[in-house]
């Protein structure tokens, strides 16, 4: 039954914990154990700011894909090319989460950062 009258502003806040950062996905309970852990890995090991709820089916499937990926070909009773197609499938949702490096640095940056010489390299006279 909807609420009548007026919504108070105390009922559109947000919960965050003590320490005033979002709290991390949770995984979803349709998941496995080893797939809920990797899923608790990848979330635990970015920001917690980095991932928001409408990512979920997207890490889920990364997840998914990562665990297929590393039965590595002629493992499972599927062939080379389900290997392959989940090898392709976690690195596009590996870029898309932007876990992958590329996903994550600035092309700028990076340009910026390969015209500079090393600064540990002492001169050869």
């Amino acid at each position: 039954m909807p609420q009548r009258g007026r919504r108070s502003a105390a009922s559109n806040l947000v919960a965050l914990d003590v320490t005033g950062q979002p709290s991390r996905l949770t995984p979803p309970p349709h998941l496995s154990k080893a797939e809920r852990e990797l899923f608790v890995e990848v979330v635990e090991a970015c920001d917690p700011r980095h991932f928001v709820q409408s990512d979920l089916p997207l890490i889920t499937s990364f997840v998914q894909a990562t665990l297929l990926a590393r039965t590595g070909p002629g493992r499972t009773e599927g062939t080379v090319g389900a290997w392959e197609r989940s090898v392709r499938v976690q690195a596009m949702l590996a870029t898309r989460l932007r876990l992958a490096p590329q996903a994550r640095s600035d092309p700028k940056k990076v340009a910026r950062q390969a015209a500079q010489p090393p600064a540990h390299v002492e001169d050869a006279w």
